[in-house]
């Protein structure tokens, strides 16, 4: 299950489009039903568990008029699938040897994300012809490989294993630094120098992702990972070479990029990363309203980038509903936009209540008892650092690292 965890862009149906690793999950907690109808007893922990029950029983009190129930349904399931990642990863790493056999898996999945992130980052810069970007995406099953985004033309975001560049590069950020902690656990002679490749070209993607939260949260995630190792009495020499070579890496990489680009096939990388950091000015120009947008580009927001007009609304929205909520997904369908607030808390807020976010801050506080590790616990911030530009918990990110951090602690 963890080998294809972040791979989301091979779909069965539309309903999974974003989780092939949902029938291995369904055998998995079939397997830990099983064993507690042996047993006769619940066998994941049971203070984590009232707290999650606690938390659906307030999002499911939200429960929509007909017309918005689709939405609330597939956001339920999101929610519902990345619990059981969370019990069944903590319960299974129970058993002996598996943490280890974890973080092996973890390495060579990362090598393979790294290596089709520079594919990728290829395929998307033209470097094999314009015609090459549109068989890939067409492949059957793929969902795609690049995404184009907000400009008409010269800006293609890599999205890797993932249909989303934000989530894709949530999952790279993630993966780089469990390969960081992998590789210290029994670190051999010559081990940090693959290991070091693989974090560079992981951070390739972030890079090509163009997502400015995979941006921020990249740097953030090492510094808070190497100050986990460093309470785990790790020497700061260890990671520091690691993550060294990992940046010397990246930018060669991002080098090689910039050597390959074919300019008007594909995206264009100059005017991505000029594009980026106009736009990320304009997002903070228009919600401070301290300083003028640059207008560098025409068409600097489409409807997916609508931040500004779209966080007010939902502010009103919990005004007009602050206890209960107006129901999970009817702001996405009642905004101006129609999209998500890319904000964890105002969501929660707006379409659950204080009641659904208190429920959530429950189980957020019982998690964060219960677990144990400065490492595991660097880990789960890492994930959480998305949580205002993202709705990370509607991916299953943030649950698998909540499960390595109850993992820390053995069960009583």
């Amino acid at each position: 299950m963890v080998a294809v965890l972040p791979l989301h862009t091979v779909f069965v149906s539309a309903w999974i489009s974003w989780k092939p690793f949902l029938m291995i999950l369904v055998v998995l907690a079939g397997w830990d039903v099983w064993d507690m109808v042996r047993a006769r007893q619940w066998l994941y922990r049971r203070g984590v568990s009232i707290a999650l029950l606690v938390f659906f029983a307030t999002v499911a009190i939200g429960f929509p008029a007909p017309e918005f129930r689709e939405r609330f349904f597939r956001l339920g399931l999101a929610l519902a699938v990345g619990a059981v990642v969370m019990l069944v990863t903590d319960r299974a790493l129970a058993a002996e040897g598996m943490v280890d056999r974890l973080f092996r898996v973890i390495r060579w999945s990362g090598a393979a994300m790294a290596v089709s992130a520079v594919l990728s980052s290829l395929l998307a810069l033209g470097a094999f012809g314009a015609s090459a970007i549109d068989t890939v995406n067409d492949v059957p099953g793929l969902f795609r490989a690049v995404k184009p985004a907000y400009l008409e033309s010269g800006f293609l975001a890599v999205t890797n294993w993932h249909q989303d560049p934000g989530f894709g590069a949530a999952w790279a950020v993630l993966w780089s630094m469990l390969v960081l902690v992998g590789s210290l656990r029994k670190p051999r002679s010559w081990m940090w120098l693959v290991d070091g490749l693989i974090i560079g070209g992981l951070a390739l993607w972030v890079v090509m992702a163009f997502a400015r939260t995979g941006w921020v949260a990249l740097p953030l995630a090492t510094v808070l990972v190497v100050w986990g190792l460093h309470r785990s009495d790790i020497s700061w020499r260890e990671p520091a070479k690691r993550m060294l070579l990992a940046l010397v890496t990246c930018i060669a990489l991002v080098g090689w990029m910039f050597a390959a680009d074919e300019p008007e096939v594909g995206g264009d990388l100059d005017l991505q990363f000029a594009f980026r950091f106009s736009q990320g000015w304009d997002l903070l120009a228009d919600l401070t309203g301290l300083f003028a947008s640059s207008e560098a580009f025409e068409d600097r927001f489409q409807p997916s980038e609508e931040r500004a007009d779209v966080w007010p609304e939902y502010v009103e929205l919990f005004r007009e509903n602050p206890i209960f909520g107006v129901g999970l997904s009817v702001g996405w369908q009642t905004n101006s936009i129609g999209q998500e607030p890319h904000n964890l808390a105002l969501e929660l807020l707006a379409e659950t209540g204080i009641v659904g976010t208190l429920a959530w801050l429950g189980l957020l506080v019982m998690i964060a008892r219960t677990g144990e590790g400065p490492v595991m616990a660097a880990v789960l911030a890492v994930t959480f650092l998305p949580a205002l530009t993202q709705t990370v918990l509607f991916e299953p990110t943030w649950w698998f690292a909540a499960g390595l951090y109850l993992a820390g602690r053995p069960p009583d």
